[in-house]
């Protein structure tokens, strides 16, 4: 793997896979690795594109959008649709992304949890033996209800 001067190792990973299918490595295309790689929440389009802004002033926020797109259909950056609000990116291989997830969000706070995606596996199994549907259970977020807010219901 070849190694930038202060890339994480996450970042070359990205990058060594743009290689590997040809793709151009562009100071978009890094700028916005750069910026998912030191994310540790969840971030829009939106707030990607701020962020690069910050870092890489001039970048057009048109560029940030392709380039998002361009590294999710690449399986380089993973995406999870949002019932009711924006999708969410994050570096696939990045410190914050380390364990294979779901997003879960609460419909009440609108927060989001992380679960490991083996916590859905019986569930996986299930559909794909009875139904021969196969889950992608980082594709959306799954919605429900936090504890916090449950308290609060159940005070009110």
């Amino acid at each position: 793997m070849i190694r930038g001067r202060g890339e994480s190792p996450a970042v070359a990973e990205a990058i060594n896979a743009l290689r590997e299918h040809h793709e151009r490595v562009t100071p978009a295309r890094r700028a916005v690795l750069e910026v998912l790689d030191a994310a540790r929440d969840h971030l829009t389009a939106e707030d990607v594109a701020e962020r690069v802004d910050a870092n890489e002033p001039g970048v057009h926020r048109a560029t940030v959008y392709r380039s998002l797109q361009s590294l999710a259909e690449l399986g380089i950056v993973a995406h999870t649709h949002v019932p009711g609000g924006a999708t969410i990116y994050h570096l696939r291989h990045s410190p914050a992304a380390a364990v294979s997830h779901a997003h879960l969000q609460c419909t009440t706070c609108m927060r989001f949890f992380d679960a490991p995606v083996e916590w859905l596996a019986p569930l996986r199994e299930r559909l794909g033996a009875e139904l021969e549907f196969r889950l992608d259970v980082q594709h959306a977020a799954l919605l429900g209800t936090c504890a916090q807010c449950r308290e609060i219901e159940s005070e009110a």
